[in-house]
């Protein structure tokens, strides 16, 4: 409805006549429509400001007074505000007073005595000339026109007069302000007085409905009245609450049954199951209630499209598809009561028609109605809801017609009821174009369910609604089926569960997984790779969900499982015996990298979960681990492995298996086993179960910032008894070549072959100069790219030194040790251990070194002391002279102690050489050796294997119980230090108390290996292995060494000294005589020019408070060489002094 505010104007009739009337008229509705009107909002008793009134401008003369009428109208329908529009010069009072006065006042009374007069008078004058004289009314005081203007007609407090300097060809819009703030004033006092008026009318009105006479259509024309005077001044919202209001009212009317105004529910006529829903000109339907005949099929559409308009205005239009949508599912409720009364289809066709024209209509008003502030994906996805209920309508005319079948997804809208035969007269017919279509042609039903299935998705993409399409996608599959396209079905089917999953879809999940199999199966394919995704799929929905919700094809779904399950295994047998050649094949292998497994992750069916402790196998090496494997399946699950993953620190890894037939539907206990003998603390990582070529792959998931705790620990206990390889040092360090030596322990197992390999940053070891340990005996071994041993005896322990290069010196070398072997017991199986190493390269002694120079001597002080915190056992030191200087010179040890020394940091060992020089320098260096190991990983870790040895031989007990006792042994020593201090002194080593939680027979040799400790001794000549440090050292140099002596000579009792026989005592205070001699040597320099010689300089220093010196104290004196016995010396000088 376009209605506008009506606004009267006129002016004295020899004004109108002219054309500066139509002048004015043409500036006036130019600056329309108004701007940013204030009205009065009775709905939020706020005033609400209009951006944009219509309003027209109509002559006074045009306005025809009728007869009151019983039909009330809108508040429009007559002028809210009068303008008097004159023409006259304020300073002309004659013209107003024999003229316009009269005019002005008859308009007055004219417009005074309608309902609610709101009136407005403008006096229009020329600019003052500033050719003419203005003296001329200068002595008259009468006033002006526009005094006597509003003298005469502002009866109340407002203002109603303006006065406008107007000149036709000014364009200045600021001139006609102070008008149009009348102009809106006046409107919006008018409006609201109208409005007040009515809606007291209203209100009695209401308050009369339980009043014999009353009518509910003669009502609803009234109320509506000021719905449309809302709409028609831009109140939409008003508007529409004025609608709401009716429909509520006519609510509670039909739930009394009381349609005594209205005729009866529908009276159908050809065309109303195809009529525009939303159109409120396709029948008179003011008419028909104002005639008490319209029926309450035509009276619900009629609201429902002014509810809608108003909506659409308002920018509100996103409410509009919810608003028609509940209408036609609340409304269609009550046609299919009466359903006998319409021709077969005519309820379905009337909802389709009404949804699709909404949508029409809906984008009809998009185009109208602002489109930048309408939420267009709102609307969009609303309108696809509106096209999915007219396509639900399509689906109940297909299946009722025979065209698709009763089965999901179609029968999803199929109502529960049963169609009541037709009884409507022959003059009813459908009229909708598609349904007629469809009634006649297959063909045709199809192409328009495609085409409006289509339009309905293009909606839900556009209104970000996607996963509302998924279901539509179903629809198409479904009906590609039905036809034959197999191919676009299963295509179409299998995409779809990956969608249906997030959203928690689970009845449409199994269903589209379920017609995948079912169309794989009509298709007649292959069971090949892409099959059996879609049954681990099928079979993943079913255990998550238990059953529950799901669609089965069959009453049975434990024997429809079962038959899948057993599909299953014989496809994933065919690809283990042969692969099936198919496009979809070959595109997997070459995703797989040619792997034959078809990996599928974290599938529901089975889960496993292992104890939190391994069990040592203790006949062979490796470990068992406890697993319960439970089948959600209610069938056997075939399968051929089991398998579990654990990760270890780094790159560890243990992989537990067992070989098993099936698993029962529910708990299967397990327990699996690991050749490989490594123990720690490790994560499960993962878990697989293989069946054929079907792989079940479930991986341990570790969320960021978890905590290990958290996830599922295994602890695999260290299993004494297997292959074992310890690096340590090397037995010979020398400064020039870098070694480590290398122990390799069979222990329980005869090898019969075995491979190591070691690995460090920046290091290269040279397995090819590797050499046997003199004490290993004859063993057979190959050097290459690694070590290669073989037929080694169980308890076997043999040692390697394999030099190696290092790059950079490192402070801590980690070494990564991969060794491999086949045991005598089990040559067909491989074990393949992954050890790692640290080896300090820094030394656990250190050697410092301290010379004195003589004539022919040189005296060398060796200090040995420990670098670690545990204490050293050094058995003996030795400075060898090279052959190369071999008679030249002689070395003396001049240590007094024997046996063995501990040395600890803060307890160093000193050993003093001294060395002859017989022939002069040396030039060559000498070799310093020192015999050492530590004392407790060395000596004593030594002493307890062998009298934990002698006590099993004693006790005739197995000499696999030899590392348990000595780890617990040496654990015990760890503990507590006091038994060293002792065991230094005599060699008893006294063992703590130890823990009761051991073995009895591991305690039993135990205590004997104690008491056998307690007897040991220190043997008179160091027993066991020794390390040398082997250091090369130089002989110091010196170009001069030169010697002072001072001999006595005599003194005043005795002036020879050194005749007397007697020893004479000397007195302090006493004065003696003395002699100083300065002797030098070039014996330890290395020149042999004869012909050099030195000036020295000698100097006595003297105590002056003990000695007092007298003679010459300083004085210069020259070295020459002489040569005696081909050695050269320096002759002696001689200084006496008192």
């Amino acid at each position: 409805m376009d209605q506008r505010v009506l606004v009267s104007h006129t002016a004295p009739r020899d004004f109108i006549n002219t054309q500066n009337w139509s002048k004015v008229c043409s500036s006036i509705a130019s600056q329309l429509p108004l701007r940013n009107v204030n009205l009065k909002s009775p709905l939020r008793n706020t005033t609400t400001t209009v951006s944009d009134l219509n309003v027209t401008l109509v002559p006074l003369e045009s306005i025809r007074d009728e007869l009151a009428s019983q039909i009330p109208g809108t508040l429009l329908d007559k002028p809210l505000l009068h303008i008097y529009i004159l023409y006259c010069q304020d300073d002309d009072l004659d013209t107003y007073r024999n003229t316009l006065k009269k005019e002005v006042k008859d308009w007055h009374t004219s417009v005074t005595s309608k309902k609610n007069p709101e009136w407005l008078i403008l006096q229009i004058i020329r600019p003052p000339d500033a050719y003419k004289s203005q003296t001329r009314n200068v002595f008259k005081f009468a006033g002006t026109v526009l005094s006597k203007l509003k003298a005469d007609f502002n009866a109340d407090d407002r203002d109603r007069v303006v006065q406008l300097t107007y000149v036709s060809d000014n364009d200045n819009t600021l001139v006609w302000a102070e008008f149009f703030n009348k102009f809106k004033e006046g409107i919006s006092n008018a409006f609201s007085n109208a409005i007040a008026v009515r809606r007291e009318e209203v209100r009695r009105s209401e308050g009369q409905q339980n009043m014999p006479g009353w009518n509910f259509c003669t009502f609803f024309v009234l109320k509506e009245s000021l719905a449309t005077s809302y709409e028609g001044v831009n109140l939409f919202e008003d508007a529409l609450y004025q609608y709401e209001e009716l429909e509520s009212l006519f609510l509670h009317v039909s739930k009394e049954k009381n349609f005594s105004w209205f005729g009866s529910l529908i009276s159908p006529v050809t065309g109303d199951d195809s009529a525009p829903l939303l159109s409120i000109s396709k029948k008179p339907y003011r008419e028909m209630i104002l005639a008490n005949t319209i029926t309450v099929f035509d009276f619900r559409n009629y609201i429902l499209s002014r509810q809608c308009g108003l909506m659409a205005k308002m920018g509100c239009l996103s409410d509009v598809p919810r608003k028609v949508a509940s209408f036609l599912g609340s409304f269609s409720k009550r046609l299919f009561e009466i359903e006998p009364s319409f021709p077969r289809f005519w309820i379905e066709s009337w909802i389709y028609s009404s949804a699709i024209t909404a949508v029409e209509q809906c984008a009809a008003w998009q185009r109208l109605y602002d489109p930048e502030n309408i939420d267009k994906m709102a609307v969009d996805s609303g309108n696809g809801e509106l096209l999915d209920l007219a396509r639900s309508q399509l689906e109940i005319v297909g299946i009722e017609l025979g065209y698709i079948p009763k089965e999901p997804p179609f029968s999803i809208a199929l109502p529960k009821r049963t169609r009541r035969a037709s009884l409507a007269p022959p003059n009813i017919t459908i009229s909708s174009e598609d349904i007629l279509a469809i009634l006649q042609d297959r063909d045709a039903f199809y192409d328009i369910y495609i085409r409006l299935t289509n339009q309905a998705l293009t909606l839900y993409a556009e209104g970000g609604r996607r996963k509302f399409g998924l279901k539509l996608h179903g629809a198409l599959a479904a009906l590609d089926l039905h036809r034959g396209h197999f191919d676009k079905a299963l295509t179409t089917f299998a995409s779809l569960p990956a969608h249906y999953a997030p959203h928690f879809w689970n009845s449409l999940e199994s269903y589209m997984l379920a017609r995948a199999l079912d169309t794989h199966s009509r298709s007649e394919k292959a069971q090949d790779v892409e099959w059996m995704h879609i049954l681990l799929s099928f079979l993943k929905s079913y255990v998550e969900h238990r059953g529950a919700d799901m669609l089965f094809p069959t009453d049975n779904p434990t024997e429809y499982i079962s038959k899948l399950v057993t599909s299953l295994m014989e496809a994933a047998s065919g690809l283990e015996n042969g692969p099936l050649f198919s496009f979809t094949y070959l595109f997997w292998v070459l995703r797989q990298g040619f792997e034959s497994d078809l990996r599928h992750p974290d599938h529901p069916a089975i889960s496993l979960r292992t104890e939190n402790t391994a069990k040592l196998a203790e006949d062979r090496d490796g470990s068992y681990l406890n697993v319960t494997v439970r089948n959600y399946l209610p069938c056997d699950f075939p399968a051929d492995d089991i398998i579990i993953y654990l990760q270890g620190r780094e790159s560890d890894k243990q992989r537990f298996s067992a070989t098993v037939e099936k698993l029962a539907p529910g708990k299967t206990q397990l327990t699996l086993f690991c050749p490989v003998p490594m123990g720690g603390t490790f994560l499960h990582e993962s878990s697989e179960v293989r069946a054929g070529k079907l792989l079940l792959q479930y991986p341990q998931k570790k969320a960021p910032g978890k905590s290990p705790s958290l996830h599922q620990v295994v602890k695999i206990p260290s299993d004494p008894l297997a292959v074992n390889v310890r690096i340590f040092q090397s037995r010979k360090v020398e400064l020039d070549r870098r070694c480590l030596s290398l122990k390799i322990w069979t222990g329980r197992n005869s090898v019969s072959k075995l491979e190591l390999k070691l690995s460090a940053p920046s290091v290269t070891f040279r397995y090819w100069d590797a050499t046997l340990d003199e004490d290993a005996g004859d063993v057979t071994f190959e050097t290459g790219e690694n070590l290669t041993i073989q037929n080694l005896d169980k308890d076997a322990a043999i040692g390697f030194s394999i030099p190696y290069v290092e790059a950079a010196a490192v402070q801590t070398m980690r070494i990564d040790v991969d060794l491999s072997y086949h045991t005598a017991s089990e040559p067909g199986l491989e074990r393949a251990v992954h050890l790692v190493s640290l080896l300090s390269p820094s030394l656990p002694v250190s050697v410092n070194v301290q010379d004195w120079f003589r004539e022919s001597r040189l005296i060398s002080t060796f200090s040995v002391s420990s670098t670690t915190h545990q204490h050293v056992r050094v058995a003996e030191t030795q400075l060898i002279v090279p052959e190369s200087v071999d008679g030249e010179l002689k070395v003396t040890p001049c240590s007094i102690r024997q046996g063995t020394i501990t040395i600890t940091p803060s307890q160093p060992a000193r050993f003093m050489y001294a060395l002859d020089s017989l022939t002069g320098p040396v030039r060559d260096s000498l070799l310093f050796v020192v015999k050492y190991r530590l004392l407790r990983e060395a000596e004593v870790a030594s002493i307890i294997e062998d009298q934990v040895r002698a006590s099993l031989d004693d006790s005739e007990k197995s000499q696999n119980l030899r590392p348990i006792v000595v780890t617990t042994i040496i654990e015990s020593l760890e503990r507590d230090s006091s038994w060293v201090a002792l065991y230094n002194i005599t060699g008893e080593i006294e063992v703590p108390e130890l823990k009761k939680d051991q073995k009895e027979e591991v305690t039993e040799i135990v205590d004997k290996a104690r008491q056998r400790l307690r007897e040991y001794r220190h043997p008179e000549t160091p027993q066991g292995l020794w390390r040398e440090l082997r250091l090369p050292v130089d002989v110091p140099v010196k170009s001069i060494v030169a010697i002072a002596s001072i001999r006595l000579l005599g003194t005043a009792f005795n002036p020879d000294l050194s005749n007397s026989k007697v020893k004479i005592p000397l007195y302090a205070g006493q004065p003696i005589s003395a002699e100083l001699r300065v002797h030098t040597t070039f014996r330890w320099g290395l020149e042999n020019d004869s012909n050099r010689q030195y000036v020295l300089n000698y100097q006595i220093e003297d105590m002056t408070r003990e000695w007092l010196i007298g003679g010459v104290k300083q004085g210069d004196f020259i070295a020459k060489v002489r040569w005696l016995n081909q050695q050269a010396e320096s002759s002696p000088d001689v200084c006496k002094t008192e």
